[in-house]
């Protein structure tokens, strides 16, 4: 029989070697017992030292000590204006989808996000159960951002919480709300072709349907290379009708022979003057050419 003459915490599994060193922290941690100031107590260091070179010893080996403190709760990216550019925080996607956006900690070595959501039900005025409905590595991530398509037209809310490195999971974030308007579609958006020529007059024309629960409109043109050109919040001027227009104004510079790219928000339910609920249209396209 052979026996194994090393200590303990260097033969049992790497559970047993936490509690041994939680044991020994414990005990150094502790205010020792009065003693003649002729026989000062020498326990305390040498735990402190012998700790240290254990960590030392099992980091050496490849054995991490795992740190239980938690992740603190991920931050959403504040939402803008509707009249800023470009957009920043939740809001519609012109995929049909609701976008998600929060701020990077790159400080706690965050390993993946996990988004919540719920729904309100306006029916019974409650809110459902918050409910996993994606974990987004960080490693694959191209932004603090995602698009959530399995969505209707309802009210929803969502809360963040994120995990490290050592699988700790922090709390929630704080909730945010929103919900979708039926957006216009890019077939009724006039002009709309990469050879259709705006209008002499400057106006774009759209149609839509009069049930929209929309309160403002929001018109974005890009060039081609969708480099900023202008942005307008506007009033709708036919709330009976199924058409409506808006007319570029001339301090708007347009270079002739040049696309651009213009698109329609719809949006509706301001707090503290940011909306919470939206559309995107697809984006329509013009030529501008000089009369």
């Amino acid at each position: 029989m052979t026996l194994d003459f090393r200590p303990l915490f260097l033969s049992s599994p790497m559970s047993k070697i936490r509690n041994q060193l939680a044991h020994l922290f414990t005990l150094a941690s502790k205010p020792s017992s009065p003693r003649p100031r002729s026989f000062p107590s020498a326990f305390r260091p040498l735990t402190l030292g012998l700790l240290l070179s254990i960590s030392s010893l099992l980091s050496a080996c490849g054995l991490d000590i795992e740190d239980p403190t938690p992740p603190s709760p991920p931050v959403w990216v504040q939402k803008s204006l509707p009249e800023e550019w470009p957009e920043r925080g939740i809001d519609a996607h012109e995929s049909g989808g609701i976008y998600l956006e929060w701020e990077p900690n790159p400080s706690e070595g965050i390993l993946a996000f996990h988004i919540y959501r719920a729904q309100w039900f306006e029916d019974i005025d409650s809110l459902g159960d918050y409910t996993l409905v994606a974990q987004i590595q960080n490693e694959t991530m191209f932004g603090f951002n995602y698009v959530d398509l399995q969505v209707g037209f309802n009210q929803y809310f969502y809360k963040l919480k994120s995990k490290d490195n050592s699988e700790n999971i922090s709390e929630f974030s704080d909730s945010l709300t929103y919900s979708l308007l039926r957006s216009i579609d890019s077939e009724a958006m006039i002009p709309n072709g990469q050879a259709i020529v705006l209008p002499e007059d400057r106006t774009l024309r759209w149609n839509y349907y009069p049930g929209f629960a929309m309160e403002e409109y929001c018109i974005t043109i890009l060039s081609d290379e969708n480099e900023f050109v202008h942005r307008a919040v506007i009033l709708p001027q036919n709330y009976i009708g199924r058409s409506e227009s808006w007319q570029i104004p001339l301090s708007i510079k347009l270079e002739s022979n040049m696309v651009y790219n213009w698109r329609i928000d719809m949006i509706a339910r301001f707090v503290d003057g940011l909306e919470t609920s939206g559309s995107e249209s697809s984006w329509a396209k013009f030529v501008y050419s000089v009369q």
